[in-house]
């Protein structure tokens, strides 16, 4: 049975280990246990079979391999091909000017159809957005717990940038600091009476999914975070002159007429250390909101070629400033900033009018707009399906070599 030819298993494995064939027999007699450990399985000594490729299946395995890898290249840079992109450099001041509102444009004519949706990116280059000190320097429980900040704290976090005069900045650190703070307005067939293509910038289209209902706005007229205190006078609301509850949008142009962006006006309040501070000049956070703007440093009331718009996600719930927040892994990268929801014909001329705000020159950066269509695999990228047919067409250069070593050899 089993156990007995266990047993002579586990004999013919000590004698082939040198044990004689008395001290074999006793030891399986005195020490069962032990014996059963002698086998051919713990012993290292089953059968195996170890296969020998020739030159022919090796050529053919790469042969394979390089066809399965082209096709798939093949279909991935076709792919990409097939996305529609228009990018703009407007770094350098001696090919986009900017006037004395702090605007610039260029045109840029659209060479293909262009099928909605269209993303609008910004591209960022030799800006490090994963410096250890940089990264670090945000307090997330501000932006996620509104209700817990109170004016004399001073998080750790945050610094270097933590206070503005004697008020604590809201929000606070580097990362919100340094917001990218541009804004770019699309206009089409400037010729004859341009018009505004809309460009949707809500939270809930350009940020993740997992980032929209992360932060929370802290109402500015509400008194929380010191005794009867307003929230903007207590603390300092920057963000809300950046990403306001209203704007005044200028959505026409007439006879080469140029973009005057308007603006959320401020007014001066003096607060109980002795200091003059500027608020945002709105209402109605919460509710009905509503701004006094001014254009060109003058009051201004929205009408005409101007509209206003209530925006939902405003503060530090906008749709930007959460893009910005989650942080890039290398120093050049691309963040959306809008999507547009109408084709848009080849041979269209477009007027990109750019509110300049963000530096990059001073640290030896670059900053570009983008406009891409969209594939499966996202925007275009052309790398995946050149590195998968390098890779195919390496194996096919492997496969021809070793037929034709096989065939000398013979």
């Amino acid at each position: 049975g089993g156990p007995a030819l266990l047993n002579e298993q586990a004999g013919s494995a000590m004698e082939e280990e040198g044990i004689g064939l008395a001290e074999n027999r006793a030891i399986r007699g005195r020490w069962p246990r032990l014996a059963a450990k002698f086998n051919p399985f713990s012993m290292g000594r089953l059968r195996a079979w170890m296969p020998l490729y020739t030159s022919g299946c090796v050529a053919g395995l790469h042969l394979i391999a390089s066809i399965t890898f082209l096709l798939i290249g093949f279909a991935l840079h076709t792919t990409s091909q097939a996305v529609v992109e228009v990018y703009r450099d407007y770094t350098d001041p001696t090919d986009f000017a900017v006037d004395e509102n702090g605007v610039g444009f260029f045109d840029v004519t659209v060479d293909r159809h262009m099928t909605a949706p269209i993303w609008v990116y910004y591209e960022l280059s030799g800006f490090h957005q994963n410096h250890m000190r940089y990264i670090k320097s945000r307090d997330d429980r501000q932006l996620r717990y509104p209700e817990s900040i109170r004016a004399t704290q001073r998080p750790d976090d945050c610094k270097p940038w933590l206070m503005t005069g004697h008020r604590l900045n809201y929000p606070c650190g580097l990362v919100a600091r340094s917001v990218f703070n541009d804004s770019f307005s699309i206009f089409s067939n400037v010729s004859d009476g341009a018009r505004r293509v809309e460009v949707d910038s809500s939270a809930e289209v350009i940020a993740w999914s997992s980032d929209v209902s992360l932060h929370k706005n802290l109402d500015p007229e509400a008194a929380t975070v010191s005794g009867n205190v307003k929230n903007e006078r207590a603390l300092h609301m920057w963000l809300l002159k950046r990403f306001p509850p209203v704007e005044c949008v200028q959505v026409a142009l007439h006879n080469e007429q140029k973009l005057v962006p308007a603006k959320v006006a401020t007014r001066i309040e003096y607060i109980n250390t002795g200091d003059w501070i500027e608020v945002l000049d709105c209402t109605g956070y919460t509710g009905q909101a509503s701004c006094s703007f001014v254009r060109e440093g003058k009051p201004f009331k929205c009408e005409g070629d101007y509209e206003i718009r209530r925006v939902e996600n405003w503060g530090t719930q906008s749709g930007h400033f959460l893009v910005w927040m989650r942080a890039a892994a290398l120093p050049v990268f691309r963040k959306t900033w809008g999507k547009v929801d109408s084709d848009i014909a080849a041979g269209t001329r477009l007027r990109v009018y750019v509110e300049d705000n963000f530096p990059v020159l001073p640290f030896g950066g670059r900053k570009a707009f983008v406009m891409s269509t969209s594939s499966i695999l996202g925007t275009r990228n052309d790398f995946l399906g050149i590195a998968y047919m390098s890779v195919g067409s390496a194996s096919l250069c492997f496969a021809i070599l070793l037929l034709a070593s096989a065939r000398s050899a013979r």
